[in-house]
């Protein structure tokens, strides 16, 4: 038995989105959360990325469970995808297994999962691993830190976390089981580094209450409000005032409406009487009794707010009198789709109110003495860490160096996706790196696009493509007639400087050269035509374009 651990992130680190990593003892392995992420440039076609679980087929007879911390997307929207391909048990709290099973419903897989429901301080043996669920506060309800122990040492993964001591929904952050596992002593910590760029503590939950109020007790018109749907005390904030200013609220947007139907059936949502109403009844209302409460904070293009500032949802557009209020942060890499998103609302006349101009949003992630007091309270021997671009990972190491007494370049370690962490007696290593390319979905069929097709549609976006038609005698094996060239795409070609006929020339000379038997076998023929005439373009014109090469035989 080899008394180490290993670490195997293969998303989140460095990057937004897709978290899920591996911990592993000896032949047992876990994961702890299956995200998706949401490329900066959607890349050619699709819109959602999810860690490549192919990777874990070599681990395939190790793995024995899937944890998760929270219900949030990047950590449990590839929930399915790893699912299809390993059928692990999956724990989780009743609020991030009531959101799972919805996803899951949508492939058809409920009946062939099985998920166990744990709660806060719960202690969860599997095989070597021992889990204690901490609660964790974050924007989002019932989530979790990680207190894994293994023959080797204790591993503290944190999760989404900031240390709230006034939430709207449940309680604090349990420091005090925190401590115990610091006082007994903490292998590595693995910490969220989203803001560790934020100095000071991040806001509670509670903190927006005052601007709501001041807003519903200003604005006369509609009030539009957009936020992450996941984000429940945001929610219950918004249903609490309206309720308070005698508005109804009116849910619109696919996500929004089932993460609110789970909220309400699960008891965690506390809605005054009569103030949830539905389209129809909304529609009756005067513009100052009404609230919408709408997805499409980042621009999202098939989100409701979108196609209210575009053109019309549901027969609602946003005009004249009507405020908007953005109760949201700008995600990296949607910071265009958000600006024409403003721009069209204010293009309708409306007001338009975001986190700049007042107290809307706070974060759900720890800034810098969130983190001071995560590190001092955990007392790790090794720092690692996770979630955020590495300019993060960067900044969260230190911030620690130079905030925290007993750490410095020998026991804070920054890794990146793909990277084998190895922690044992004698210390913590990278020993090994592996590239991880990203898989891709295609969001309206849910299918999985292959990373190589993804990568063949980028060459053709920026290369263009030339199909070459040659024909040959069956018999002799000799060229008919000229070969056919076509260009679609293809920059830097003019059709006046005479160089498709110079690419046929090229070709017919190239097939001339030939031996017999490289144009006998088909496969080996159509590839050398590739080969000449792709670095024949490259020469002449200096773009790479993509090849199709199709022989006629007759």
């Amino acid at each position: 038995m080899l008394n180490k651990i290993e670490i195997i992130p293969l998303g989140g680190i460095g990057e937004f989105g897709m978290n899920c990593m591996g911990i592993r003892y000896d032949d047992e392995m876990i994961i702890v959360d299956a995200g998706m992420g949401f490329p900066e440039e959607t890349p050619f076609g699709v819109d959602i990325s999810i860690p490549n679980f192919d990777f874990l087929e070599e681990y395939r007879e190790d793995l024995t469970a899937i944890i998760l911390t929270h219900g949030h997307e990047d950590h449990i929207g590839a929930l399915a995808y790893i699912l299809k391909k390993y059928n692990l048990p999956v724990y989780g709290s009743r609020f991030t297994l009531a959101l799972a099973e919805k996803r899951l419903d949508e492939f058809n897989m409920l009946d062939d999962v099985l998920l166990h429901r744990v709660r806060a301080n719960d202690v969860l043996q599997i095989g070597s691993f021992s889990i204690e669920f901490i609660h964790a506060s974050h924007s989002l309800i019932e989530c979790f830190s990680l207190a894994i122990k293994t023959p080797v040492g204790t591993i503290i993964h944190t999760g989404d976390y900031k240390i709230d001591e006034s939430p709207v929904i449940g309680a604090p952050y349990d420091l005090q089981t925190l401590k115990r596992y610091g006082d007994e002593g903490v292998l590595a910590l693995l910490g969220d580094s989203t803001n560790a760029t934020v100095p000071g503590r991040t806001p509670s939950e509670q903190d927006v209450i005052p601007a709501f109020r001041e807003i519903f007790e200003e604005v006369e018109g509609r009030i539009f409000v957009s936020t992450f749907s996941s984000s429940l005390h945001r929610l219950q904030v918004i249903f609490d005032i309206a309720h308070e200013y005698g508005r109804k609220v009116c849910v619109l947007g696919r996500s929004m409406l089932r993460n609110v139907e789970t909220a309400e059936e699960q008891g965690l949502l506390k809605i005054g009487y009569d103030t949830k109403i539905d389209l129809s009844d909304a529609r009756a209302c005067d513009d100052d009794e009404i609230c919408y409460l709408v997805t499409g904070s980042q621009g999202e293009s098939r989100a409701a707010l979108w196609n209210m500032a575009t053109s019309t949802y549901k027969g609602i557009e946003i005009g004249k009198g009507d405020t908007v209020v953005l109760s949201a942060r700008i995600i990296p890499g949607n910071e265009r789709a958000i600006s024409r998103l403003i721009g069209n609302l204010y293009k309708r006349g409306a007001n338009i109110i975001e986190e700049k101009r007042r107290l809307v949003h706070v974060s759900g992630h720890a800034s810098q003495e969130d983190i001071r007091l995560m590190v001092e309270t955990a007392k790790p021997r090794y720092l690692v860490p996770i979630h955020g671009e590495y300019r993060m990972l960067f900044r969260h190491k230190e911030y620690v160096k130079n905030h925290v007494a007993g750490y410095d370049d020998n026991n804070i370690i920054l890794i990146e996706n793909g990277d084998l962490l190895e922690l044992d007696e004698y210390g913590a290593r990278v020993v090994e790196k592996h590239e991880l390319h990203k898989a891709f979905i295609d969001e309206e069929s849910l299918d999985e696009v292959e990373y190589d097709v993804v990568r063949e549609r980028k060459k053709l976006a920026y290369g263009g493509v030339v199909s070459l038609v040659v024909t040959v005698n069956r018999a002799t094996h000799q060229l008919v007639g000229q070969p056919q060239i076509t260009f679609n795409g293809v920059a830097g070609l003019s059709p006046l400087d005479g160089f498709p006929a110079d690419a046929r020339q090229a070709v017919a000379e190239a097939v001339a050269e030939m031996r017999t038997d490289q144009i006998a076998d088909t496969s080996v023929f159509r590839e050398n035509l590739r080969l000449h005439l792709k670095r024949f373009v490259q020469k002449h014109i200096g773009t790479k374009p993509v090849i199709v090469t199709t022989v006629v035989e007759v």
